[in-house]
């Protein structure tokens, strides 16, 4: 991604190994009705939340998945050795969720340190060749600091937008009206929290999408857990 390299210091976070356990039972979305109102509000918006998990089978080498596949790390050039797969990305630091959204709305929240961009792309974009980097081609939408405003990518052009840094952004996914919704998510209390958008895309969504994240040197993403879910270790310093 062509945004400048601004990147606070991180402390390196190993991959985890798997706790057996009981699994939670999995989240039913909402039956998708067409023809309503955008949300707007936080409060609309968490209407649409769905639980994601970073597929690491998808990690590009120098990404480190962790916190039970919640928080993506990147250490300088340190590589993770991963096994060669053919969904893996060769060349952009990326990493893809295991969750789609296909006939659905979908609403994610994401903590973030560092030179980070977040997005979705088309399951089928190519991870290999060619542009891959997330917002670079037409299969692909990406949001991220740039060191004094926001930039929002897609299809290679980038549109800036001037709002404060937050450590917190989110997406709203429409998939069949073809709406993807970037915002900052500020406020310390959970009661207190409210968005701002940040750019809003209206497109053609043709096929299923996958939540995407890049992430630059020494910065990290971290998907956040709904209110009442324990986030463990996700705390100020964190951020910093």
């Amino acid at each position: 991604m062509p945004l400048p390299n601004y990147a606070p210091s991180s402390n390196k976070i190993m991959p985890v190994p798997k706790k057996a356990g009981r699994k939670a039972p999995a989240e039913v979305p909402p039956v998708y009705e067409p023809n309503i109102h955008d949300p707007t509000t936080r409060a609309d918006l968490m209407k649409y939340w769905i639980p994601l998990s970073l597929d690491d089978k998808t990690a590009q080498k120098l990404l480190w998945i962790s916190e039970s596949n919640l928080k993506v790390s990147r250490m300088s050039e340190e590589v993770c050795p991963y096994p060669m797969r053919p969904e893996r990305y060769e060349h952009s630091p990326q990493v893809l969720c295991k969750e789609g959204l296909l006939g659905q709305r979908g609403y994610w929240e994401v903590d973030y340190g560092g030179w980070v961009v977040i997005g979705a792309v088309y399951e089928s974009m190519g991870r290999k060749e060619g542009q891959c980097g997330l917002g670079e081609n037409e299969s692909s939408w990406g949001a991220g600091w740039a060191g004094s405003c926001y930039q929002v990518w897609h299809n290679g052009e980038n549109v800036e937008v001037g709002l404060p840094l937050c450590n917190t952004m989110s997406i709203y996914l429409d998939q069949p009206a073809g709406i993807i919704k970037f915002f900052i998510v500020e406020g310390e209390e959970e009661a207190e929290k409210a968005v701002r958008l940040i750019h809003k895309f209206k497109t053609n969504l043709k096929e299923k999408i996958l939540p995407c994240f890049w992430v630059g040197s020494k910065s990290f993403c971290w998907i956040r857990k709904k209110e009442g879910q324990e986030q463990e270790g996700c705390r100020k310093g964190d951020m910093e």
